[in-house]
C-alpha cells in the first residue's frame, strides 16, 4: 500500500484501495469500493447515475466509516465532525468500454464541520 498525502479543505485525487494519511499526520482515508452507476456515453439513460464511494476515515486513529454518493446526497453516511464531498470521477463511462473500479480515480474534498 503506497501512503499519499492530502489536506483538509483541498481537493486530492484519490483510488480504491490505497492509504492516504494527512500532511501532517493527523487523518487517514482510504477507500474500499467505488460503484459508478453513471449512465454512459452514448447511452439514453432516465436517470443520470451516480458514483458512490465506502471507506474508512481516521482522526488520529479512531476509526469511522463512511458512504458517500455523487448525487443522493441525503443517503450519505459522513464520518463525525467532517463531511467528504465527491467533486469528480474519472474516466467517465462509454458505452462498449468495460469500467474497472481500480481504473476509476475520485477527486474528494474533505472538510471539518
Amino acid at each position: 500500500v503506497i501512503d499519499q498525502g492530502f489536506a483538509l479543505g483541498h481537493e486530492y485525487s484519490f483510488e480504491v484501495n490505497k492509504l492516504y494519511t494527512s500532511e501532517d499526520g493527523r487523518y487517514s482515508l482510504i477507500i474500499s469500493e467505488i460503484s459508478d452507476s453513471r449512465c454512459p456515453e452514448g447511452v439514453q439513460c432516465i436517470w443520470q447515475g451516480e458514483v458512490t464511494i465506502k471507506g474508512e476515515w481516521a482522526v488520529s486513529g479512531s476509526k469511522s466509516s463512511f458512504e458517500i454518493h455523487s448525487e443522493i446526497s441525503q443517503s450519505n453516511k459522513q464520518p463525525d465532525g467532517y463531511t467528504i464531498q465527491i467533486v469528480d470521477a474519472k474516466p467517465y463511462p462509454k458505452f462498449g468500454v468495460e469500467s474497472k473500479p481500480e481504473n476509476l480515480i475520485v477527486t474528494l474534498l474533505v472538510k471539518a464541520n
